[in-house]
């Protein structure tokens, strides 16, 4: 056995494995090795990253497993990034987190861990997924998790605590088979999102199935597109707000934008000081709404 530290990490090394036991106080953006001193990188010991203020960390490619609590309170994590090779998550792993994205590269098909993360982490979240086909190309899913809270209620009569669930999370949670996100039973709860989260978290959820439709049936695109059509007022405005100038392009290059949307969008990119985007939207205005000639009659 051997002790490595590099870069404020401590591993061990046995033979051609490496664990990783520990870190010093790392902050901001860490990215784990593949290898260190020749040994591959498959396991982070029990709370190896407990408390460190850390922003995002990219995980190595061949990590099967994190032990228990390994990010317990990481209370600045942002994102979190990993492969399929990742099938093993111990108990309290993400408790105290609550990271506002997900990256997953799948290369052994549709299988991960993403089910356990989200057991973990109540919060609203996105996950991006880009699934490496053997021919070389990667196709990609964004997919949004609603947040919910439970709350225990008690049955007078029955002196019976009941648990309630609010917010659409918990359902969106449960379309998980064999470690496989269902795709098809995710995108049938559009209804249930509707019903118990805001307009600006829904149309973030739609706007993204559709600009990343992997294994989107014609249905649920009608669905999402009858929704985003009629609340691009809301998706202006709010990815003006975000300076998310690819999805503001996809919106208008599909021509979901009304003039009125447009104009809202073109509004809030002007208070907001956005200039870039505001460029963008006015040559997109001009394109999609050309001032019409005026004719004369003799």
């Amino acid at each position: 056995m051997k002790v490595i530290t590099e870069k404020g990490i401590r591993y061990r090394r046995n033979n051609d494995a490496a664990i990783l036991e520990s870190c010093e106080e790392l902050e901001g953006e860490i990215s784990v090795p593949e290898e260190i001193d020749g040994a591959v990188v498959i396991e982070a010991e029990d709370y190896a990253f407990s408390r460190k203020r850390i922003t995002q960390l990219e995980l190595p490619r061949y990590l099967k497993k994190i032990g228990r609590y390994t990010f317990y309170r990481c209370l600045t994590l942002q994102k979190l990034s990993f492969s399929d090779s990742l099938t093993d998550i111990g108990a309290g792993a993400f408790i105290g987190c609550n990271p506002k994205e997900v990256e997953i590269d799948f290369y052994q098909g549709e299988k991960s861990c993403l089910k356990s993360i989200l057991d973990e982490v109540r919060y609203a979240f996105c996950v991006k997924m880009h699934f490496h086909k053997e021919d070389g190309t990667v196709e990609t899913a964004v997919v949004n998790f609603p947040e919910f809270y439970e709350e225990a209620v008690e049955n007078t009569p029955a002196r019976i605590l009941e648990i309630q669930f609010h917010g659409a999370g918990n359902r969106y949670r449960q379309c998980f088979y064999n470690k496989e996100l269902n795709f098809a039973e995710y995108d049938s709860l559009l209804s249930w999102t509707i019903n118990e989260d805001t307009e600006e978290w829904v149309t973030n959820l739609v706007a993204y199935r559709l600009k990343y439709p992997y294994k989107l049936s014609e249905s649920a695109k009608e669905r999402y597109e009858d929704y985003i059509k009629a609340h691009m007022n809301c998706a202006g405005r709010y990815f003006a707000e975000k300076e998310e100038m690819e999805m503001l392009k996809f919106l208008c290059e599909n021509k979901y934008f009304t003039k009125e949307a447009m104009d809202i969008a073109i509004e809030t990119s002007a208070q907001e000081k956005k200039t870039e985007i505001l460029s963008m939207l006015m040559d997109e205005k001009r394109k999609l709404f050309p001032k019409q000639k005026k004719s004369f009659e003799f």
